[in-house]
């Protein structure tokens, strides 16, 4: 074996041993782990929220072959190559483009806001993977809620200590498909895991 993948696995052997698994589906156990491995952090296991039917709405939404919009750079640079070329999906972080930089402050916004109110005006179908801006969760939310057209699904991961965790607790009272956890806890690394996870669950690779 891989010298690499031996090390990924011994890692999950040692999640197996020390955190309960036993009320997650064999779908749910493959993200908790991944989430786990990212972060170091066994809690995750207590923390992570999947909304009913989480698994038949992601099914749905990777039929249309979905936009993955990130609210940062580290989260798409965390999201593996060959997890891209297998799904055929493709990534878009807009929080760096001089245009969204420009547009944030003439309307007096947070480029993450900014970037999100992007994504919805340019794509139909988006699985949003954010890491890092509560801002970027919270406009999700609200934009979800008049944009009816629109398909989404949130893997929601802002950490920190101003609207962190309210933004995620606001999701999970959402109709909007997601995979969340409780508490000020996050990161990129997370997110991107996350997302990851799910491409492997999806694809079996």
């Amino acid at each position: 074996m891989d010298k690499g993948l031996s090390i990924e696995k011994e890692s999950f052997d040692i999640i197996e041993q020390n955190v309960d698994l036993s009320k997650f589906s064999d779908e749910e156990k493959i993200v908790v782990k991944r989430v786990i491995h990212a972060s170091g952090d066994f809690d995750f296991a207590k923390q992570i929220i999947l909304s009913n039917n989480w698994l038949t709405n992601f099914k749905k939404i990777i039929q249309t072959k979905p936009a993955v919009v990130c609210d940062v750079n580290m989260v798409k640079a965390g999201i593996t190559e060959k997890y891209l070329k297998v799904s055929g999906l493709k990534t878009h972080c807009f929080i760096s483009d001089e245009s969204i930089k420009e547009l944030a402050k003439l309307k007096g916004k947070t480029r993450a806001e900014t970037s999100i109110e992007h994504a919805f005006e340019n794509f139909d179908n988006i699985i949003f993977v954010i890491g890092n801006a509560p801002t970027a969760l919270l406009k999700v939310i609200e934009l979800n809620s008049l944009y009816t057209d629109k398909n989404i699904f949130v893997l929601g991961f802002p950490v920190g200590f101003v609207k962190a965790a309210e933004s995620k607790e606001m999701l999970t009272k959402t109709d909007i498909p997601f995979i969340t956890n409780k508490g000020t806890k996050g990161g990129s690394g997370i997110a991107a895991a996350a997302f990851n996870a799910l491409i492997k669950v999806y694809f079996n690779v």
